[in-house]
């Protein structure tokens, strides 16, 4: 697959998972798991392709998703962060933060390379939601958005 074909797989996955994302929107420590969870099973039942969890990519870090090609080496490695706007300024920059996964991302090799973030709807504005919504956090690459009910999806291929 290459990597307008992977994007519109996670598009698909999040519109298949839309009525069930509000309720886990409000959970606090499953959130992301359970999404890479939904795109792997969606991957797998609709399309026949495996998605993995957690392949390290360096700096004792992981990917949250992966596929491998027939070689065993990846062919898309996708990293999943879900954010809103009760979320902390640390998120965006820092260690462990969306700008730290771009940066991991964009030193990693693999043919597709996708971040996907996930903003919650539903609250006040604040100025960390506001660019969360609008900053480009892949340098010269537009986002795909996704907007759902409940939730904006930002994809962006590296």
């Amino acid at each position: 697959m290459d990597t307008t074909q992977w994007l519109g797989l996670f598009e698909r996955a999040f519109r298949d998972m839309e009525k069930s994302l509000e309720q886990v929107l409000q959970l606090s420590s499953c959130r992301e798991h359970w999404i890479q969870a939904q795109i792997s099973l969606h991957a797998w039942f609709n399309d026949e392709l495996e998605i993995w969890t957690d392949l390290p990519i360096g700096d004792r870090r992981k990917a949250d998703l992966y596929a491998l090609g027939e070689d065993g080496k990846p062919t898309m490695v996708a990293e999943v962060k879900c954010l809103g706007d009760v979320s902390y300024a640390k998120c965006l920059d820092g260690d462990w933060s969306v700008r730290a996964d771009v940066e991991r991302l964009n030193a990693f090799e693999c043919p597709t390379r996708l971040f996907i973030l996930v903003i919650a709807k539903g609250v006040t504005e604040t100025s960390t939601g506001q660019r969360l919504r609008n900053d480009e956090w892949v340098a010269g690459r537009q986002s795909i958005n996704v907007d759902l009910d409940f939730a904006l999806v930002r994809m962006w291929a590296l």
